[in-house]
């Protein structure tokens, strides 16, 4: 937009004036043109206010301005909400231009009618004054602009300081303020008025002030809400700028209705059909005048400015557009009508671009964003019309440059409108910046659109900016000589030739285009530079690299053809070093990059631009074709000599280089063991064009894993460098850092592939692959070296096999031919457990038996390792080696001979609980004859613990004859004072194995007695030796006192025992020890109970029943006894009987037995005593009180009459 006047551009504001609060800078820069005419002139007396609230107070006015905000609603709002201003603060002396244009000068003594000068007389800038610039016959003049919004404010607001001490000021004050106003009512125009008064104080401090406010009013005739305004001192930055906003809502609807009244005005004009025709005869003889069409345009263009001071930009669009219509128009239309050799065409053509300019600008604000795209192409194709039509053609430097001007027009505009869709995204947002902008509802509503409809962002249009001054240049180069030298230099009729062929709006002339001079001349490539460097940087931000790049190489293009290589050549290398098409595989623009490289380089005579030589060949090589180039590539001979610092180093990397071999690699199998020798291919091709001259490699080394192995070249004279070729190199040694040496032919043709057929020994058992591929090539220029990593080698899918005649191939079936799984050598070592047991027993010594046997063909030595898996957190499972003291250590195998064995012992401490543990065996052992590779073993044998046997335990009542306490005795307080009671715990075992058992001690241990109370256990170790055979039980009682610590004490006490049982398996020496558990057993104290005894002495006498009753409580009670009869025994005793017990007291009631049937050697009778508690109704249940006296399956009571010494328990 640079090209078109300033005020031609320039988005309007309404102007406010600022009076006597100082001038800035930028307003005195500002001066407004010279004119003839001086309009009226605005002066005060009073002192300009230069207090720091004044200061203050003129920044918080700056803050309104709008000049330099974008040009979109959100920045500056509509006449709905605060519109922004453009502040002008000037002094106290201000001169407004003339309403009307002076009158014509007359002779004196002239006679001629009479006519009223304000009939006659019109706007200085208007077609019918003759000084202004469009007199007689043209349309418009940017200073019309200039003057509205320079010159002509809507509103003079001046401040005034105003003192609460002094009141003989006022005077002045209200004559400054009624000067202000005579001088804008003698300039005509309707500019507003407002008055600020500063003061030091405010009016609760000065209350006084108020009446000399009202006074100043009233004399001046100022509105008290809209045109006086009185401001106490404020203290904050923030108080100012609130009272400056508020104070401008105020007057924003006058200055809006001042613009309105304006565009009233046009429209009553253009309505009348424009002005009466001249009155007299224009300067000069001249009886052309403005078209009525040029009128229309005249007032539509006025409207539309007037609309774009009230910011409302679609009714500005309307007008704007009403106007381009009227200057294009077929019918009479301003270009229809004005001939292209006239000064008025070009004029024309200004006021078409600039009112397309605003309509564009209308659009864009408005959010109309495709329409403005869809307005731009239109504009152009119709200008383009036009041009061919009546001008002189669309083929001239003038219209290339009108092209690359229309397209940064729409660049700049979409700057300034800072379109949302197209501004960088914040920090912390990570979507990306937008190519284009959506199309909006209307848009897609009304017709499909083409892709260049969309509003693009301003690289793309920059991008047209760059062909236009491209074509621009083309076309100035092929200017005639002749039509380059000054009209100074050529004959009249070669310069009168020139304005009929060249176009010279906006642009130089052609001598000045392009001068024969090589000073003179427009600079076309610094500007397609600036032009193309912008435009890269838009499309680099939104990661359109490609065209990025695209755009910068056309720029180096233009710069050799410009003969600048040297700034061509840093522009390209920026390109090489970083350009996308290398990776994405674009090879014809990346050729043509490294083709215009390679020819600056060539003529630089710099060690830097030579040390590029061969780097930039060796990428050419790989994307050069047949035909691509006359000169065929040679590698081996680019650099001519080589430098004084010696030769040039270069080191690439596949993925930042290209590189012209490729490089196929394939193992010969799939899967294979340590040790073993693995065939592997290498194949190398140069793929390039057949054309290029040979490259002789110095080396290849190829990486897998820890071995490298390094091919030398060797030529061989007996091989042609051209036939396809499978070479085997010979078996190589290895070094102590894992490289191997060999010599190969590495001359190579292009197209002609060598294949490289190698052995290679792995010892570690792993997935192995090719790592890296490492091409040297050395010469006395230069050195280069290329690393092609592993995803960069092609897997090569057919393996080279020698023929008679020639080399065929064979399919491998490898999915991965890259790759090969190396497999840890099978070991042939045996180990198995000698004498296993199904099961094993919980909290045993067991013995286990490894047994180790040699398969393997050699001597071996290595160690084996014992493991359990599933013992949990048991503490008392442990694992070592009988020679061993280390739990967990391994085993060492000492040189076991071939086909021979040995016994290890292990021992294993079993888990306390039932469970099922694996016990691994992991043996790592080497070979004699390969040391270096270490061979391993895991065996696993799962053991089953199960417990040897199971416990059942009874716990009943036994008769203690020891006599009870009294409380009438004397006995010792520390000497338990309670009642002992007996009782009887018996223990049965039953085996749970399929063995032998040997039972060797049992023990019963107190572990807590609760409830104070004193428990012993008689006799609680058993030593005689017991063997369960296989399901068999084995039945222990033992006898448990109890005795209360008081007598007193009436709770029930708690017994924690466990049995302790020391056992071996069969005839084993170890002996294994297991705790069981005893359910918490519950002694009662303070319950009655009836025990049952029987005694027999001799055989043939009378056995004697007894039963004891005992009373433990501190209650009377009274039982009633019945004793029943019975089959198998007669009674004597008392049938029915009451028995009373005190408390704390025991008796017994006896029966002598007569047996009916008296078996010899006793049998079981079921005597049944009826104990009734006489107060509760409650029957006692009979306990045995003896080992002679149980409880049968139905819970009676039995009694053995036998002799003790065969008693059967």
């Amino acid at each position: 937009m640079e090209a078109y006047p300033p005020d031609y551009v320039q988005h309007n504001l309404p102007l406010v004036l600022l009076s006597g609060l100082g001038q800035l800078d930028r307003d005195s820069a500002k001066s407004p043109p010279a004119r003839q005419e001086s309009g009226a002139r605005i002066s005060t007396e009073s002192p300009e206010c230069h207090s720091d609230q004044a200061k203050r107070l003129l920044q918080a006015f700056r803050s309104l301005d709008g000049t330099d905000r974008a040009w979109n609603s959100s920045a500056q709002p509509g006449p709905t909400s605060s519109i922004r201003f453009k502040i002008k603060a000037v002094g106290r002396t201000y001169s407004l231009p003339p309403r009307k244009a002076a009158p014509l000068p007359q002779s004196p003594g002239a006679e001629g009618p009479h006519v009223a000068r304000n009939t006659e007389l019109h706007s200085p800038l208007s077609p019918l004054s003759p000084g202004s610039p469009v007199f007689p016959d043209g349309v418009f003049t940017p200073l019309w602009l200039h003057k509205h919004q320079e010159q002509v404010p809507c509103l003079v607001l001046a401040a005034f300081q105003i003192s609460a001490n002094e009141a003989s000021q006022d005077e002045r004050l209200r004559g400054d303020i009624n000067a202000i106003r005579n001088a804008l009512t003698r300039s005509m125009f309707k500019t507003r008025f407002a008055v600020l008064l500063i003061s030091d104080r405010s009016i609760l401090e000065a209350p006084d002030l108020e009446d000399r406010l009202g006074m100043i009013r009233r004399a001046t005739n100022l509105d008290s809400k809209s045109g006086l305004f009185f401001m106490p001192p404020m203290g904050s930055d923030a108080e100012i700028e609130t009272f400056v906003h508020d104070m401008m809502k105020v007057l924003q609807p006058q200055c809006v209705d001042y613009y309105r009244d304006l565009t009233k005005h046009a429209r009553r004009k253009k309505a009348r059909g424009g002005p009466p025709p001249l009155s007299h005869t224009p300067v000069g003889g001249a009886s052309q005048a403005t078209t009525q069409s040029g009128w229309n345009v005249r007032y539509e263009f006025k409207q539309a400015v007037f609309a774009e001071y009230r910011q409302e930009m679609d009714v500005a669009e309307r007008h704007f557009a009403a106007a381009l219509e009227e200057l294009f128009s077929t019918e009479g239309g301003v270009l229809e009508t004005t001939t292209n050799w006239s000064p008025r065409w070009n004029e024309a053509r200004l006021l078409s671009d600039v009112t397309a300019l605003r309509i564009l600008r209308c659009q864009l604000w408005l959010g109309q964003t495709t329409g403005a795209v869809q307005s731009w192409m239109s504009y152009k194709h119709r200008m383009k019309d036009l041009i061919d039509l009546r001008g002189k053609g669309s083929g001239t430097y003038s219209w290339a440059a009108w092209e690359g001007r229309w397209a940064v027009i729409m660049s700049q505009l979409i700057q300034r409108a800072e379109v949302p869709s197209l501004q960088r995204p914040p920090p912390e947002s990570s979507s990306e910046l937008a190519v284009f902008v959506e199309p909006e509802r209307v848009a897609l509503a009304t017709e499909r659109l083409r892709p260049w409809d969309l509003l693009h962002h301003p690289g793309y249009w920059l991008r047209l900016l760059s062909q236009g001054i491209r074509a621009r240049w083309v076309r100035a180069l092929a200017i005639p000589d002749e039509d380059r030298l000054s009209p100074g230099q050529s004959p009249a009729s070669s310069v009168a030739n020139r304005w009929k062929t060249y176009d010279a709006y906006l642009v130089p002339d052609p001598h000045e285009e392009m001068s024969v001079s090589a000073e003179g001349g427009h600079d076309h490539v610094a500007e397609l530079g600036t032009a193309c460097t912008q435009a890269s940087k838009e499309f680099a931000a939104r990661q359109q690299l490609r065209m990025s790049e695209q755009i910068r190489l056309e720029l180096a293009e233009d710069l050799i053809s410009a003969g600048q290589p040297s700034d061509a050549i840093k522009l390209l290398m920026e390109i090489w070093e970083s350009c996308t098409w290398r990776e994405d595989e674009w090879h014809i623009p990346f050729a043509r990059l490294l083709r215009m490289l390679l020819d600056c380089a060539r003529q630089g005579d710099t060690e830097q631009y030579s040390s590029m030589i061969p780097a930039v060949t060796w990428e050419l090589l790989a994307i050069a074709s047949d035909g691509s180039s006359d000169t065929p590539l040679d590698l081996m001979n680019c650099v001519p000599a080589p430098s004084e610092n010696g030769a040039i180093a270069l080191t690439n990397r596949d993925g930042d280089r290209l590189c012209p071999f490729v490089v196929s690699f394939a193992f010969a199998t799939q899967s294979s063991y340590v040790g073993e020798s693995q065939q592997c291919q290498l194949t190398l091709m140069l793929n390039t064009a057949t054309t290029a001259k040979p490259i002789q490699l110095s080396s290849v080394h190829i990486r897998l894993g820890k071995k490298q192995v390094h091919v030398n070249h060797e030529s061989d004279s007996t091989q042609s460098s051209t036939a396809p070729e499978l070479t085997i190199l010979p078996s190589f040694a290895e070094h102590d850092s894992g490289s191997s040496d060999v010599t190969a032919d590495l001359l190579f043709s292009p197209q002609s592939p060598k294949t490289f057929q190698f052995e290679i020994m792995l010892r570690e058992a792993q997935v192995c692959r090719i790592d890296e591929v490492i091409i040297y090539v050395k010469e006395p220029s230069f050195n280069l070296e290329h690393v092609l990593a592993d995803h960069c080698v092609l897997p090569l899918n057919r393996w080279q096999v020698r023929g008679d005649e020639k080399a065929d191939s064979v399919l491998l079936p490898h999915v991965d031919p890259k790759a090969i799984t190396i497999l840890p050598k099978p070991p042939k070592l045996q180990i198995s457990l000698l004498e296993p047991r199904k099961n094993y027993f919980t909290d045993e010594h067991i013995r286990l038996r490894v047994n180790v046997f040699n398969e393997e063909t050699d001597c071996i030595s290595g160690t084996i390792t014992p493991a359990l898996v599933g013992t949990t957190d048991d503490p008392a499972t442990s694992l070592k080696w009988a020679s061993d003291d280390a739990s967990g250590a391994p085993a060492v195998i000492s040189e076991l001979s071939a086909s021979s064995s040995t016994t290890k012992e292990l021992l294993l401490q079993a888990p306390t609980e039932a469970s099922s543990i694996a016990l691994t065996l992991e043996v790592q052992y080497a070979l004699k004859s390969d040391l270096d590779t270490v061979l391993s073993k895991a065996v696993t044998f799962d053991l089953s613990f199960v417990p040897a046997f199971e416990a059942t335990f009874t716990f009943l009542p036994r008769w203690n004859p020891d006599p009870w306490p009294s409380y009438f005795s004397n006995t010792n307080t520390d000497i338990p004072t309670g009642i002992k009671q007996q009782w009887g715990f018996c223990a049965q075992l039953s085996s749970l194995t399929d063995q032998d058992v040997l039972l060797r001690t049992l023990e019963v241990v107190v572990h807590e007695v609760q409830g104070d109370v004193l428990c012993t256990v008689a006799e609680a170790t058993r030593t005689n030796e017991v063997l369960l055979t296989a399901q068999a039980r084995h039945m222990s009682e033992f006898e448990l006192i109890s005795q209360k610590l008081s007598l007193d004490d009436r709770r029930a006490s708690h017994i924690d025992l466990s049995l302790i049982a020391t056992w071996s398996v069969g005839t084993a020496t170890e002996t294994a020890e297991t705790i069981i558990a005893v359910p918490r057993l519950t002694v009662p104290t303070s319950e009655p109970r009836v025990l049952c005894t029987i005694e027999r002495g001799q055989t043939g006498a009378s056995p004697i029943l007894r039963y004891h009753l005992e009373n433990p409580s501190t209650h009377y009670l009274t039982f009633a006894l019945t004793m029943e009869a019975n089959d198998d025994f007669g009674f004597s005793g008392p049938k029915y009987r009451a028995l009373s017990l005190t408390p704390l007291s025991r008796s017994q009631v006896e029966y002598r037995l007569q047996l009916h049937n008296d078996t010899e050697g006793g049998s079981w009778i079921s005597p049944n005593l009826q104990v009734v508690d006489s107060y509760y109704n409650k029957t006692l249940r009979v306990h045995p009180g003896d080992a002679h006296v149980k409880l049968a399956a139905d819970k009676t009571v039995q009694a053995w009459t036998g002799v003790d010494d065969e008693t059967t328990s």
